[in-house]
């Protein structure tokens, strides 16, 4: 469905090329990046990378350690109890926490790609994943990665008061609990 949209869209800008040129005087100034890239090699994707799998080992840590009392009590019902809601209550946790993550690298990285675009006079920038070919001299991606190296995203965990409407509370203990401050500092 996706790549359909995708490719509706960029069919759409190629038939609106010659609009484009009369309406700008020229051919618009394009680029393109590889998101993909961006969000796998920029130091604030590494690092809230790196700030997931150390939230998933405190996790493992306590669900090994409900799993030890139930190797040496397997009739222990309330430790049956507590592994289930453990287990379940991380994953509810990982999967918000992702989400979080993500969402502050978007914004950050959404900010950084709109400030390069108006600063190096581009009409618009294309994510190279709905792009059939391009000249390797559009690619900005990395140049795009520069720019993004230089925020500064601070990645908290999620807390109770700041979970979404909706969301389910954790009933845990507070190193269990999700806790969001994690939202992007400008420079």
């Amino acid at each position: 469905m996706q790549k359909r949209y995708c490719g509706s869209v960029l069919l759409a800008l190629i038939l609106l090329l010659p609009v484009l040129t009369g309406f700008f005087g020229s051919a618009p100034k394009l680029a393109v990046v590889d998101m993909q890239r961006i969000m796998r090699d920029s130091e604030p994707a590494r690092t809230g990378v790196k700030f997931l799998e150390d939230l998933h080992a405190g996790m493992q840590e306590k669900i090994q350690a409900i799993e030890a009392r139930l190797e040496k009590n397997p009739q222990d019902e309330d430790a049956q109890k507590e592994l289930q809601s453990v287990y379940m209550t991380s994953q509810q946790r990982m999967q918000a926490e992702q989400q979080n993550v993500v969402t502050l690298l978007y914004d950050a990285i959404q900010r950084v790609m709109n400030a390069y675009r108006e600063q190096n006079g581009y009409e618009l920038i294309l994510n190279a994943e709905v792009v059939a070919a391009f000249s390797p001299a559009l690619d900005v991606t990395t140049a795009v990665i520069a720019e993004v190296n230089k925020q500064k995203i601070e990645f908290k965990p999620l807390t109770r008061e700041t979970a979404k409407p909706g969301e389910k509370k954790d009933s845990g203990d507070d190193d269990a609990t999700p806790d969001r401050n994690g939202d992007a500092k400008k420079q």
